[in-house]
């Protein structure tokens, strides 16, 4: 089995996308990206731009050769999206990849309107039914029943679906936006029996009054339990949109017997923390005002910031 994360952001973005490659089988989950509208009052530094730009290129070229898709819900950093942003991945421009694979997905029960009509618009343009998956199991592939994007919040909380994929020697499972927050949702993880684990891990940088002390606990006691029957642990997502995300996963990393990693150590590449970076890039690299219109129109492009971003990263390390 080999595993392949595209998008998450200690890689630069937003998203939990990766690929999995078995014998004669390539599968595909969350094909989507997005790089947070407005963090601190500011739109994505154009260094981000240009690093999402390019994840963007790498996603579509490998749907190219993909079997299966899984969409484990359909937030616009999970799918390819009808209108999207700038900074995120059309569909228009994978159609012909997605329309040729077997598609898994997450049904609209639990979702907001918005997650319903971006379904709605992948069904429509691809010229097929879904159907769902949860529950269900075929071959190498297993999906879970809908478990809570996060925080339970009543009846009409969003819900996500898991994946298992198990070849001859490896059990891999993607976790998506779990967060680590629901205890059942981690016992069926470990029930499943994982070799690796990739997963969303707690949104700190949401949690930062004493109100949210609990949710803090919480996610900190699933993830150690979790990390003692887990060979490899990657936490990304939501929990590293923030420097003390980083902290906490280092920590955990220092607690756990087993391997405990973001997404872009497992893929042996520097973290870029992009998002969490913001405002520090704004500060190092300027960024005039207009210029995400003028970018949206095509009157400039990232060539300069990414040469200069790339400088200046490297004095940070």
């Amino acid at each position: 089995m080999r595993i392949t994360v595209f998008g998450a952001e200690s890689l630069g973005v937003r998203g939990l996308s990766c690929s999995v490659e078995l014998q004669g089988r390539k599968i595909f989950i969350d094909p989507g990206i997005a790089l947070g509208w407005s963090r601190h009052g500011l739109h994505p530094h154009p260094l981000q731009v240009a690093v999402g730009a390019r994840i963007r290129e790498r996603i579509a070229a490998e749907l190219e050769k993909c079997t299966d898709v899984v969409f484990s819900h359909f937030h616009g950093d999970h799918c390819p999206l009808q209108e999207p942003n700038p900074y995120q991945l059309g569909i228009e421009g994978v159609r012909e990849s997605l329309a040729a694979c077997r598609i898994w997905a997450k049904d609209t029960g639990s979702s907001s309107p918005t997650q319903q009509r971006r379904r709605s618009a992948l069904v429509q343009s691809l010229g097929m039914d879904f159907g769902h998956s949860e529950g269900k199991k075929s071959g190498a592939l297993e999906f879970s029943l809908p478990v809570p994007h996060g925080r339970q919040q009543g009846s009409h909380s969003n819900t996500v679906m898991m994946s298992r994929i198990e070849d001859e020697e490896t059990v891999f499972v993607h976790a998506s936006d779990i967060q680590l927050l629901h205890r059942p949702t981690v016992d069926c993880i470990i029930e499943w029996k994982p070799d690796i684990v990739l997963l969303s891990g707690p949104p700190l940088y949401h949690y930062s009054s004493a109100a949210f002390e609990p949710q803090r606990t919480v996610a900190w006691e699933n993830a150690v339990r979790l990390s003692e029957h887990v060979g490899t642990l990657i936490i990304d997502h939501h929990l590293l949109r923030s420097m003390e995300g980083a902290a906490w996963l280092k920590k955990l990393d220092r607690a756990s017997p087993n391997i405990v990693q973001s997404a872009a150590e497992y893929m042996r590449q520097q973290p870029l923390y992009l998002e969490a970076w913001r405002g520090w890039l704004y500060e190092q690299l300027p960024v005039p005002d207009g210029w995400h219109e003028d970018y949206r129109m095509g009157r400039v492009d990232t060539a300069d910031y990414e040469t200069r971003g790339r400088e200046i990263l490297e004095g940070k390390k």
